[in-house]
């Protein structure tokens, strides 16, 4: 009973190391969606900010009648 319960245990850590290998690819891709969603809600902002500073440009672009 004393072997095979070694057995198990010495046979245990073995498992773990693939386990969390495992865990941390699963974590990596998450990890990348994550900065991928991030870039393309900037990339977003960034083009609407864009097109409201040349409307801004071509609303000063007109002249400004003063009564």
């Amino acid at each position: 009973m004393a072997l095979r319960k070694r057995l198990f245990c010495n046979v245990k850590p073995t498992f773990l190391p693939r386990k969390t290998a495992a865990f941390g690819m699963q974590n990596n891709m998450f990890c990348k969606a994550l900065i991928m969603r991030q870039l393309c809600n900037r990339l977003a902002c960034e083009k609407y900010l864009h097109l409201s500073l040349a409307f801004l440009r071509h609303l000063a672009s007109f002249p400004r009648y003063c009564p």
